[in-house]
């Protein structure tokens, strides 16, 4: 799931499941089907862990209003708590409907795979005899259960032994799944589940034939998943202030249709881009009165945490998301994919809940982070001074948002009256608590103040804030012309530079490769000749006025071998070309493309194939140049006939003979 910053445990989950994916791409023996049972297992646990702390919350709710009730509160107030209660009541009923949906296809797929004949639709009534204690859904449901038993997906036997006696709804007891009084529904361990390395079943039920043709149920979830996205953020967003001005009390909007779902979310990158046109959003909504400041973080986090991207890439192709999740996955890894989105709505949950609940004052404080604080008067003394360093540890909620306004190296700002300040040159921060705010400043001592805003209360109030840093000049840098790496066999361009020594007296060496230089321009040559060496290192050295050589630097950079090129023909590595541009070339050439790397590359053979009276041919060349026999069965190539150069080889540094892996495929139009 896309989204704001992950936390250390979902990152571990994340890389494990790539880990996982990765190896079973490569056809890993059932060890790794049976590690996906286990992450499967730890994310139910930690389900059950997060239910159940939003259920605490929502008895929070309760409690507050009865309280109220029974001592006989205003009614205005009664009213006002009773509004928000019911908001988290809608809460709590739009997540347990999204996540038994996700449930319910996840149950589709492992019955499915020993009865092909399932409807999904066998799954509608789980909910209604549970919550509404439905006698018609009861019956519906005991035929479910009886068909699990009898299909013996799971050992009656091994499954009493890992989970003990049945404590809830033993009428609906089977080795599958159990539903708890909440109304959620839970996958029980698929340790013993039979069909563990079934591929074919949810290819077939969510990714579909192929990716043109996405099946209907992955369809649904996805937009299931999309629209539990928006209907929670409307239940948050769209809420009347409790702030009267003049007696008019505002509604608060938050138009989801104003944000496209974005194409990857596969890069920090990617993920960064998308968090900036929902905060883009965010503002304009903030500065048109839709939306509240003090929910804008909630209702970020919430919208890039839910968010599915259109598109994933397998095996270096892009696929929608659903196909790419789900395509000859084994069945306990689509579980584990399905468990894992649990996780995630459950958690935007206790966002949303924590929202609502902050709007009625519910005392609970939820605290997610403990760091420890360092800090001092200043951030840098000089040699034979003292630092005072206090020392202390801080526990915050990092869903609380968080606002800061300062002044740099104006400390009477504070001290003004608010009609009295430079907000001109004053900075604001919006963001959430732990959050780091980027500072910058020119070389010399300074000073931030500023108000940091504190809910008391309910009532946002301003707190002032000082703190006094530094900002020395850098020592020493070293960095590549072409990339931050070396490459064996070609000279890479160096730059270095030092403050406070003149440059003619600064040198760099290196280790694992040799240096030359510096040239006109200021740049050293460094070059790696041994092609198993995977690190080399470079140190800068400076001589200072009184003679002394210090080392200013040593960085180890990595080393890889150079890329290998491209081929083309007609400015073409592939694709349509005109066959009147076509006859107009008569070379091949091959470049590393749009790579920084300016590096020689000459093609020294290749073959043309192309038909003769439906025939294939082939010809070749022992040169860069079409042979005249190859230009004229070009010219004889019918309209939207192909064109193929494969076999191509190339001359690059050194003198080296290389063969590219692929050609050029070319369709003549």
């Amino acid at each position: 799931m896309g989204g704001g910053k992950e936390t250390p445990r979902q990152k571990m989950v994340g890389l494990m499941y790539l880990v996982l994916m990765a190896l079973l791409a490569m056809n890993v023996s059932k060890e790794i089907i049976n590690a996906f049972v286990t992450l499967n297992n730890k994310l139910e646990s930690s389900i059950e862990q997060v239910e159940s702390f939003n259920v605490g919350l929502a008895d929070e709710f309760a409690t507050k209003l009865a309280t109220l009730q029974a001592t006989g509160a205003p009614p205005d107030e009664i009213e006002r708590v009773g509004f928000h209660k019911g908001t988290n009541d809608d809460i709590v009923e739009l997540t347990r409907h999204m996540c038994n949906d996700v449930v319910k296809r996840n149950l589709f797929l492992l019955i499915s795979a020993a009865a092909t004949d399932t409807k999904f639709e066998e799954f509608n009534f789980i909910e209604d005899a549970i919550i509404k204690d439905d006698a018609e859904a009861k019956k519906s449901l005991l035929s479910l259960v009886k068909k699990v038993n009898d299909l013996g997906l799971i050992g009656v036997d091994e499954h009493h032994e890992l989970h003990g006696a049945e404590t809830d709804h033993d009428e609906y007891h089977n080795p599958l799944f159990h539903i708890d009084d909440a109304g959620y529904i839970h996958i029980r361990d698929l340790s013993n589940y039979s069909k563990k390395d079934d591929y074919d079943t949810p290819t077939r039920l969510l990714a579909g034939p192929n990716f043109k043709e996405i099946a209907p149920e992955g369809l649904h979830l996805m937009d299931n998943l999309h629209h539990f996205r928006n209907g929670l953020i409307a239940l948050i967003a769209n809420h009347p202030s409790d702030t009267l001005e003049g007696g008019i009390v505002y509604q608060y909007l938050f138009d989801t249709t104003l944000i496209e779902d974005p194409e990857f979310l596969l890069t920090e990158g990617d993920r960064e881009a998308f968090a900036a046109v929902v905060d883009s959003v965010i503002d304009f909504e903030i500065e048109e009165n839709k939306l509240d400041p003090l929910d804008a973080e909630t209702v970020r986090n919430i919208y890039v945490r839910m968010t599915i991207p259109k598109f994933v890439m397998n095996h270096g192709e892009k696929y929608p998301w659903i196909f790419g999740q789900f395509d000859h996955a084994p069945i306990v890894a689509a579980s584990a994919v399905m468990t894992s989105v649990r996780s995630d709505i459950l958690q935007v949950q206790t966002l949303a809940s924590q929202l609502v609940s902050s709007r009625v004052e519910v005392e609970s404080f939820n605290f997610n982070k403990i760091d420890p604080l360092a800090f001092s008067a200043t951030s840098y003394i000089n040699q034979g001074d003292s630092l005072g360093l206090r020392v202390m540890i801080a526990a915050y909620d990092s869903s609380e948002a968080m606002e800061l306004k300062y002044w740099v190296d104006d400390t009477n700002q504070v001290k003004k009256k608010e009609s009295e300040q430079d907000l001109a040159n004053m900075k604001t921060f919006k963001g959430k608590a732990g959050q780091k705010v980027n500072i910058t400043g020119s070389v010399g001592d300074h000073i931030l103040s500023g108000f940091i805003a504190i809910k008391e209360k309910g009532v946002k109030k301003w707190k002032p804030w000082k703190f006094n840093y530094s900002v020395g000049a850098p020592n020493a840098a070293v960095s590549a012309a072409d990339l931050q790496v070396l490459y064996i066999g070609w000279d890479n361009k160096i730059k270095v530079s030092a403050s406070g020594y003149k440059p003619e007296s600064i040198r760099l060496s290196g280790r694992g490769c040799s240096v030359k230089g510096p040239d006109s321009k200021g740049f050293y040559i460094a070059k790696v000749t041994n092609p198993k060496l995977k690190k080399a290192n470079l140190i800068v050295t400076g001589v200072d006025d009184k003679g002394k050589t210090n080392e200013l630097a040593n960085e180890i950079f990595r080393v890889f071998p150079l890329p290998k090129p491209t081929a083309y023909f007609a400015g073409k590595a592939g694709g349509n070309l005109k066959k009147a541009n076509a006859v107009s070339y008569k070379t091949l050439k091959a470049s590393l493309g749009d790579s920084p790397l300016d590096v020689p590359y000459e093609v020294v053979s290749f073959t043309m194939f192309t038909t003769k009276g439906g025939a294939p041919i082939e010809l070749n060349s022992k040169t860069n140049r079409l042979t005249k026999t190859m230009l004229a069965a070009m010219k004889k190539i019918p309209k939207n006939g192909s064109l193929t150069f494969t076999r191509v080889k190339v001359r690059g540094p050194g003198g080296r003979v290389s063969q590219l892996e692929s050609g050029i495929v070319l369709k003549l139009i």
